[in-house]
Protein backbone atom coordinates (compact mmCIF):
# COMPACT_ATOMS: atom_id res chain seq x y z
CA UNK A 1 0.00 0.00 0.00
CA UNK A 2 2.67 2.29 0.97
CA UNK A 3 4.53 1.68 -2.27
CA UNK A 4 1.91 2.39 -4.21
CA UNK A 5 1.20 5.55 -2.66
CA UNK A 6 4.89 6.70 -3.14
CA UNK A 7 4.84 5.93 -6.89
CA UNK A 8 1.59 7.61 -7.04
CA UNK A 9 3.61 10.65 -5.61
CA UNK A 10 6.38 10.31 -8.07
CA UNK A 11 4.11 10.34 -11.08
CA UNK A 12 2.15 13.98 -10.00
CA UNK A 13 5.34 15.24 -8.95
CA UNK A 14 7.05 14.42 -12.38
CA UNK A 15 4.23 15.89 -14.10
CA UNK A 16 3.87 18.87 -12.82
CA UNK A 17 7.16 19.32 -13.32
CA UNK A 18 7.66 18.46 -16.85
CA UNK A 19 4.42 21.22 -17.29
CA UNK A 20 6.41 23.86 -15.61
CA UNK A 21 9.21 22.94 -18.01
CA UNK A 22 6.90 23.43 -21.08
CA UNK A 23 5.10 26.34 -20.02
CA UNK A 24 7.93 28.51 -19.07
CA UNK A 25 9.57 27.21 -22.60
CA UNK A 26 6.39 29.06 -24.46
CA UNK A 27 7.12 32.22 -25.34
CA UNK A 28 5.35 34.90 -24.43
CA UNK A 29 3.95 37.58 -26.21
CA UNK A 30 5.52 40.79 -26.32
CA UNK A 31 3.92 43.76 -24.39
CA UNK A 32 2.94 47.08 -25.88
CA UNK A 33 5.77 49.62 -25.30
CA UNK A 34 4.58 52.24 -22.58
CA UNK A 35 5.23 55.85 -23.76
CA UNK A 36 7.38 57.27 -21.45
CA UNK A 37 7.58 61.17 -20.71
CA UNK A 38 6.64 63.37 -23.60
CA UNK A 39 7.53 66.63 -24.55
CA UNK A 40 5.99 69.04 -27.12
CA UNK A 41 4.98 72.49 -28.75
CA UNK A 42 2.29 73.54 -30.40
CA UNK A 43 1.80 77.47 -31.73
CA UNK A 44 0.59 76.75 -35.77
CA UNK A 45 -1.55 79.93 -35.15
CA UNK A 46 0.79 82.05 -33.28
CA UNK A 47 3.64 81.15 -35.86
CA UNK A 48 1.54 81.84 -38.76
CA UNK A 49 0.87 84.98 -37.15
CA UNK A 50 4.81 85.63 -36.28
CA UNK A 51 5.41 85.36 -40.21
CA UNK A 52 2.40 87.29 -41.75
CA UNK A 53 1.24 89.55 -39.14
CA UNK A 54 3.61 92.60 -40.12
CA UNK A 55 2.44 92.06 -43.63
CA UNK A 56 -1.48 92.04 -42.64
CA UNK A 57 -0.65 95.08 -40.23
CA UNK A 58 -1.67 92.64 -36.96
CA UNK A 59 1.63 93.66 -36.14
CA UNK A 60 4.18 91.42 -34.05
CA UNK A 61 2.84 88.61 -32.24
CA UNK A 62 4.95 85.86 -30.80
CA UNK A 63 4.10 82.44 -28.44
CA UNK A 64 6.23 80.02 -26.99
CA UNK A 65 3.89 77.07 -25.58
CA UNK A 66 5.98 74.58 -23.92
CA UNK A 67 3.73 71.02 -22.36
CA UNK A 68 4.82 68.06 -21.03
CA UNK A 69 3.10 64.65 -20.52
CA UNK A 70 3.29 62.28 -17.52
CA UNK A 71 2.49 58.78 -17.24
CA UNK A 72 0.16 58.13 -14.97
CA UNK A 73 -1.39 54.85 -15.76
CA UNK A 74 -1.91 52.44 -19.04
CA UNK A 75 -4.45 55.55 -20.28
CA UNK A 76 -3.97 58.73 -18.54
CA UNK A 77 -1.25 61.56 -18.63
CA UNK A 78 -0.90 64.45 -16.77
CA UNK A 79 -0.47 67.36 -18.82
CA UNK A 80 1.29 70.65 -18.41
CA UNK A 81 1.34 73.52 -20.22
CA UNK A 82 3.21 76.79 -20.12
CA UNK A 83 2.52 79.60 -22.69
CA UNK A 84 4.19 83.14 -22.52
CA UNK A 85 2.36 85.42 -25.01
CA UNK A 86 4.04 89.12 -26.66
CA UNK A 87 1.50 91.24 -28.83
CA UNK A 88 3.18 94.68 -29.96
CA UNK A 89 1.22 96.84 -32.37
CA UNK A 90 3.07 99.78 -33.82
CA UNK A 91 1.94 103.53 -33.14
CA UNK A 92 2.14 105.00 -36.67
CA UNK A 93 0.82 103.51 -40.17
CA UNK A 94 2.63 103.13 -42.86
CA UNK A 95 2.15 106.40 -43.92
CA UNK A 96 3.40 108.03 -40.58
CA UNK A 97 -0.03 108.59 -39.30
CA UNK A 98 -0.33 108.49 -35.52
CA UNK A 99 -2.94 105.44 -35.07
CA UNK A 100 -6.44 105.36 -32.83
CA UNK A 101 -4.51 102.42 -30.58
CA UNK A 102 -1.29 100.43 -30.16
CA UNK A 103 1.06 99.21 -27.56
CA UNK A 104 2.29 96.21 -26.20
CA UNK A 105 0.91 93.70 -24.58
CA UNK A 106 2.57 90.65 -22.56
CA UNK A 107 0.93 87.25 -20.93
CA UNK A 108 1.57 84.31 -19.60
CA UNK A 109 -0.99 81.23 -19.75
CA UNK A 110 -0.80 77.84 -17.42
CA UNK A 111 -2.81 74.86 -17.76
CA UNK A 112 -3.17 71.54 -16.08
CA UNK A 113 -5.03 68.79 -17.14
CA UNK A 114 -5.34 64.82 -17.88
CA UNK A 115 -5.48 63.25 -21.03
CA UNK A 116 -7.29 60.36 -21.68
CA UNK A 117 -6.41 57.47 -23.97
CA UNK A 118 -9.37 54.95 -23.90
CA UNK A 119 -7.99 52.37 -26.36
CA UNK A 120 -4.18 53.35 -25.91
CA UNK A 121 -1.91 51.95 -28.28
CA UNK A 122 1.89 51.26 -28.89
CA UNK A 123 3.94 54.19 -27.03
CA UNK A 124 0.52 55.67 -25.81
CA UNK A 125 -1.14 56.60 -29.65
CA UNK A 126 -4.52 57.03 -29.91
CA UNK A 127 -7.48 59.11 -29.65
CA UNK A 128 -7.22 61.05 -26.38
CA UNK A 129 -9.64 63.68 -24.51
CA UNK A 130 -7.95 66.51 -22.41
CA UNK A 131 -9.98 68.27 -19.48
CA UNK A 132 -8.27 71.17 -18.63
CA UNK A 133 -7.97 74.13 -16.31
CA UNK A 134 -6.22 77.58 -17.02
CA UNK A 135 -5.36 80.66 -15.68
CA UNK A 136 -3.54 83.29 -17.51
CA UNK A 137 -2.46 87.04 -16.56
CA UNK A 138 -1.76 90.09 -18.82
CA UNK A 139 0.09 93.45 -18.89
CA UNK A 140 -0.60 96.03 -21.42
CA UNK A 141 1.23 99.78 -21.92
CA UNK A 142 -1.14 101.31 -24.39
CA UNK A 143 -1.20 104.40 -26.49
CA UNK A 144 -3.42 105.68 -29.21
CA UNK A 145 -5.49 108.70 -30.19
CA UNK A 146 -8.21 106.55 -28.73
CA UNK A 147 -6.96 105.99 -25.60
CA UNK A 148 -7.13 108.52 -22.54
CA UNK A 149 -3.73 108.37 -21.06
CA UNK A 150 -2.13 109.26 -17.99
CA UNK A 151 0.80 112.18 -17.21
CA UNK A 152 3.19 109.72 -18.42
CA UNK A 153 1.66 109.49 -22.16
CA UNK A 154 0.69 105.75 -21.48
CA UNK A 155 -1.57 103.55 -20.11
CA UNK A 156 -1.07 100.37 -18.23
CA UNK A 157 -3.21 97.55 -17.25
CA UNK A 158 -3.21 94.33 -15.61
CA UNK A 159 -6.01 91.94 -16.01
CA UNK A 160 -6.33 87.67 -15.69
CA UNK A 161 -8.57 84.90 -16.08
CA UNK A 162 -9.66 81.55 -15.59
CA UNK A 163 -11.33 79.09 -17.57
CA UNK A 164 -12.32 75.45 -17.61
CA UNK A 165 -12.45 73.66 -21.22
CA UNK A 166 -10.96 70.49 -22.94
CA UNK A 167 -8.97 69.28 -25.82
CA UNK A 168 -9.19 66.22 -28.40
CA UNK A 169 -7.24 65.10 -30.68
CA UNK A 170 -5.31 61.97 -31.92
CA UNK A 171 -1.18 61.10 -31.30
CA UNK A 172 0.85 59.34 -33.80
CA UNK A 173 4.35 58.70 -32.80
CA UNK A 174 7.54 57.40 -35.22
CA UNK A 175 8.72 53.79 -34.29
CA UNK A 176 12.62 55.33 -35.32
CA UNK A 177 12.92 58.67 -33.99
CA UNK A 178 10.50 58.79 -30.68
CA UNK A 179 8.72 61.83 -32.65
CA UNK A 180 4.99 62.51 -32.62
CA UNK A 181 2.49 64.55 -34.08
CA UNK A 182 -1.04 65.16 -32.22
CA UNK A 183 -4.13 67.21 -34.05
CA UNK A 184 -5.74 68.89 -31.71
CA UNK A 185 -8.87 71.43 -31.33
CA UNK A 186 -10.33 72.19 -27.91
CA UNK A 187 -12.49 74.95 -26.09
CA UNK A 188 -12.79 76.26 -22.78
CA UNK A 189 -15.03 78.71 -21.19
CA UNK A 190 -13.88 81.23 -18.44
CA UNK A 191 -14.21 84.82 -17.08
CA UNK A 192 -11.45 87.40 -17.69
CA UNK A 193 -10.89 90.32 -15.79
CA UNK A 194 -9.94 93.65 -16.67
CA UNK A 195 -8.91 92.59 -20.41
CA UNK A 196 -9.40 94.08 -23.98
CA UNK A 197 -11.02 91.09 -25.57
CA UNK A 198 -14.27 89.90 -27.28
CA UNK A 199 -16.56 87.13 -26.05
CA UNK A 200 -15.24 84.62 -28.26
CA UNK A 201 -11.75 84.69 -28.97
CA UNK A 202 -10.07 82.64 -31.12
CA UNK A 203 -6.60 82.97 -30.29
CA UNK A 204 -5.22 85.37 -32.46
CA UNK A 205 -7.12 88.39 -31.44
CA UNK A 206 -4.07 88.96 -28.84
CA UNK A 207 -2.24 90.17 -31.40
CA UNK A 208 -5.24 92.76 -32.28
CA UNK A 209 -6.54 94.10 -29.19
CA UNK A 210 -10.35 94.31 -30.52
CA UNK A 211 -12.02 95.32 -27.57
CA UNK A 212 -12.33 99.45 -26.93
CA UNK A 213 -12.23 99.04 -23.30
CA UNK A 214 -10.60 97.08 -20.10
CA UNK A 215 -13.84 94.95 -19.17
CA UNK A 216 -15.19 91.89 -16.69
CA UNK A 217 -16.74 89.25 -18.80
CA UNK A 218 -17.65 85.87 -19.66
CA UNK A 219 -15.63 84.51 -22.14
CA UNK A 220 -14.91 81.71 -24.64
CA UNK A 221 -11.41 80.32 -25.69
CA UNK A 222 -11.34 78.42 -28.74
CA UNK A 223 -8.00 76.00 -29.15
CA UNK A 224 -7.20 76.55 -32.84
CA UNK A 225 -3.32 75.34 -32.39
CA UNK A 226 -4.11 72.52 -34.54
CA UNK A 227 -0.90 70.57 -34.52
CA UNK A 228 1.19 69.45 -31.18
CA UNK A 229 4.83 67.99 -32.33
CA UNK A 230 7.24 66.70 -29.72
CA UNK A 231 9.05 63.39 -28.77
CA UNK A 232 8.86 60.68 -25.55
CA UNK A 233 11.85 59.89 -24.18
Amino acid sequence: MIRTVLVAVLLFAGAGKAEGVEAASVPQAPRAERAGLAIWTASFMDWGLLLVGPILGVGLNVALPVGVNVPLTETTDGVFELRPMLARTNCTNIHGDAVPRCGTLQALRATVGLAWTPWPGERGDGFFIQPKLSGMVTHQTVRGTEIPVTAEGTRMETGGQVSLGFDVGYRKTSRRSRSFLAPVIGVGVGYSWNQQRRRVDPGWLFARQPARGWKDKFIVDLNLDLLRFGATF
